[in-house]
C-alpha cells in the first residue's frame, strides 16, 4: 500500500491512516506517538497525539493533536446516532480550544471547498448550518441569547471561481476582524472507502485545502496565520487506485493467486494515465452524506462554543 501511495502521490488526511500506515505490520507503537481510545454505544474516538519532530517525521504529521471519531451508522440519519456524534465532535472541540479561547472571544470559521461540486462543499454547507451571531452583537445586541459570543463565518471558495487564494482571503479577513481562534472545515480524502461520511478527524495544527486530491494550496496554520487553527473535516473521496489494488489483493486472497505489487501499481497506472494518473471517487448518496455531516459537525462546534445554550436556540441563528 505505501508504494501505491507513493507512487501515485497519494496526500493522507486523516491521521488514524497516516499512523498505521508508518506503524506497518507491527504492532508497536511509532516512537514519538501516544494514542487513546475511547468506545461509545454507536463510535468509537481515537486521539492520536504526535509528541516531538521525530514522530512528526515517521507519520508525516506536524506535531499536535489529532481527534478521530468514526461511527458507521453516521450515513444514516438516525437521529440518536447523530446525538451522540454530536456530543462527541462538542466534546473534542473544547479539548482542542482549552485555554486558547475565553468566553466572548470572536470565532471565524472558514469553510473550505467548491460549493458547485457536491463531494468538495462540505466546507460551505457547514457554514450554512453554524450559528453565525457577530452582526446582532453590534446591531441587535437584544436579539441574542445572553452569553453568545460572537462568530462570523466566511466560504472563501476556491481559486478557479473567485481567482482569490484561500489563503489570501482568510487572511485579509483575520487582519481586519481580529479573532481568537480559526475553524476551518474542509472534506478529506481516505484511503479506505469504509470512512467515506463515517469518519470525522479534528485537530489544532491546522490544514493545507486540497492536499488530499493532489491541489495543495498554502497551508492555514497559526504560524502562518498568527491565530490558532482548529481543522475539522470528514473523507468525502477516495482514490480509484486505492479501490483497485484494495480489489486486487481481495482478489488474489479469495483465489489463491499471487499478489504481485509491482505488477499491480502498473496495470492500474496505465489506466488511470488517461485520467492524470488520478481518478478520486465518491459514492452516489453523496448528497446526503454532505448534509448530514455537515449539520452534525456544525451543531457538535456549536454547543462547544455556546455552551449552555438549547440547540433549538442555535438554530435560529444559522445562516
Amino acid at each position: 500500500m505505501r508504494d501505491i501511495i507513493n507512487d501515485f502521490k497519494l496526500h493522507i488526511d486523516l491521521a488514524v491512516e497516516a499512523r498505521d500506515l508508518a506503524r506497518g505490520t507491527k504492532d508497536v507503537e511509532v516512537e514519538g506517538v501516544e494514542e487513546i481510545i475511547e468506545n461509545l454505544e454507536h463510535l468509537k474516538i481515537t486521539t492520536i497525539k504526535i509528541l516531538d519532530q521525530k514522530g512528526a517525521s515517521k507519520v508525516g504529521k506536524p506535531v499536535g493533536t489529532y481527534i478521530t471519531i468514526e461511527s458507521p451508522p453516521l450515513k444514516i440519519v438516525d437521529p440518536y446516532v447523530n446525538d451522540e456524534v454530536i456530543q462527541a465532535v462538542a466534546k473534542s472541540m473544547s479539548t482542542l480550544t482549552a485555554g486558547k479561547l475565553n468566553p466572548g472571544d470572536l470565532v471565524l470559521m472558514v469553510g473550505l471547498g467548491n460549493w458547485r461540486a457536491t463531494p468538495d462543499a462540505l466546507g460551505p454547507k457547514f457554514i450554512q448550518y453554524s450559528p453565525i451571531t457577530r452582526q446582532y452583537h453590534k446591531f441587535a445586541p437584544d436579539a441574542l441569547v445572553e452569553d453568545m459570543r460572537p462568530v462570523c463565518g466566511i466560504s472563501p471558495g476556491v481559486l478557479g471561481i473567485t481567482g482569490l487564494e484561500t489563503f489570501e482571503v482568510i487572511k485579509g479577513t483575520l487582519d481586519n476582524v481580529k479573532p481568537k481562534l480559526l475553524v476551518a472545515v474542509d472534506a478529506l480524502a481516505a484511503q479506505n472507502v469504509d470512512r467515506i461520511g463515517t469518519t470525522i478527524q479534528m485537530s489544532d495544527t491546522g490544514i493545507q485545502p486540497g492536499a488530499g486530491v493532489g491541489n495543495a494550496r498554502h497551508a492555514l496554520t497559526e504560524e502562518e496565520l498568527g491565530v490558532p487553527v482548529i481543522a475539522i473535516g470528514c473523507p468525502t473521496i477516495v482514490s480509484a487506485s486505492i479501490i483497485a489494488v484494495q480489489a486486487i489483493k481481495q482478489f488474489c486472497q479469495q483465489s489463491g493467486a499471487m499478489y504481485n505489487e509491482s505488477v499491480a501499481g502498473e496495470s492500474i497506472n496505465s489506466i488511470l494515465s488517461r485520467f492524470g494518473g488520478s481518478l478520486a471517487v465518491t459514492p452516489k448518496e453523496i448528497d446526503d452524506i454532505i448534509e448530514n455531516t455537515a449539520r452534525t459537525m456544525a451543531m457538535g462546534v456549536a454547543q462547544s462554543l455556546f455552551p449552555g445554550i438549547s440547540r433549538e436556540q442555535l438554530e435560529l441563528y444559522t445562516t
